[in-house]
């Protein structure tokens, strides 16, 4: 279930010279969804002063994740290196060990292939995870990349993840509302189709697998 936690902090991404993102994924304790968002968004006033750009996002599930955003891994480094001496992160941090809300899930680290463009309150996120089965991942990217083009003419916004530790892809629709991702849903794209039938290897696949797929609710600043 990792994996369906993992990206969910993307639906905010709105810092386009943000290469990584480390995302942090937490289950609230009963009746504590609120206390939830209310400490990240405390995190999030203190990080963003830190080198990172933070974005916060709920699953349709009712599980909540919190990504932090840098240009690139040696600023992560940085940023990572001095929390320990930060003296409104340690308060902050005893603060909300004192009256936990949250358990935490999962970690996932991710570069940034295609940039998102953004999102506001309200808006849905599409994410599919690809996991390479014959295919490699340079192809896996490649073939995603083909198509971001043809998802974007049809209504999407697309942005491309790729998973530094396990060596999946994740592939984002992002739509401004539900009525959007639901228009987009319904609407057949032979485009796509034939896209994805000139991906095909000789085997009849196209060296890749779906291995999750989930929605996504922007939460807002």
């Amino acid at each position: 279930m990792k994996l369906l936690f993992a990206v969910m902090a993307l639906l905010l991404t709105s810092s386009a010279f943000s290469q990584v993102a480390v995302v942090n994924t937490f289950q609230p304790l009963a009746g504590k969804n609120a206390l939830t968002v209310s400490y990240m968004r405390e995190a999030k006033a203190i990080h963003d002063t830190m080198g990172v750009t933070v974005a916060i996002s709920s699953n349709t599930d009712g599980s909540y994740g919190y990504a932090m955003l840098a240009p690139s891994w040696e600023a992560y480094g940085e940023f990572a290196q001095s929390l320990p001496r930060s003296a409104a992160w340690e308060a902050f941090n005893a603060k909300q060990t004192a009256a936990p809300a949250a358990v935490q899930i999962g970690n996932i680290q991710l570069a940034i292939v295609s940039p998102p463009n953004g999102g506001s309150p309200g808006s849905v996120s599409e994410i599919f995870v690809w996991e390479t089965t014959t295919g490699s991942m340079q192809d896996l990217i490649q073939g995603a990349l083909g198509a971001e083009p043809i998802h974007e003419a049809a209504g999407a916004s697309v942005s491309v993840y790729r998973d530094v530790v396990n060596n999946q892809m994740y592939y984002m629709q992002s739509f401004p509302n539900f009525a959007a991702w639901g228009k987009f849903r319904d609407t057949p794209n032979p485009e796509f189709n034939a896209y994805m039938q000139s991906l095909q290897n000789g085997s009849g696949g196209t060296g890749a697998v779906i291995v999750n797929q989930f929605t996504n609710i922007n939460v807002g600043p």
